[in-house]
């Protein structure tokens, strides 16, 4: 691979839309993604045993 010897290194639009529109795309996904898993979490949880979601407190008389 050449070594860039010249750090102004300028993008054509046409470059810097697509990079701009990938970048989006990505970020979208993302959110996609975060929001199936949150999703999934959710309904996980709710099938799990009553007994696992119950948090109960035992107090004892002195």
């Amino acid at each position: 691979m050449k070594a860039l010897h010249n750090s102004d290194i300028r993008l054509t639009d046409s470059l810097e839309r697509q990079l701009l529109a990938e970048a989006i795309e990505a970020q979208q996904e993302y959110a996609l993604d975060r929001a199936l898993k949150q999703l999934f979490q959710k309904l996980a949880s709710f099938f799990k045993a009553p007994e696992s979601r119950v948090h109960h407190t035992v107090r004892t008389a002195h």
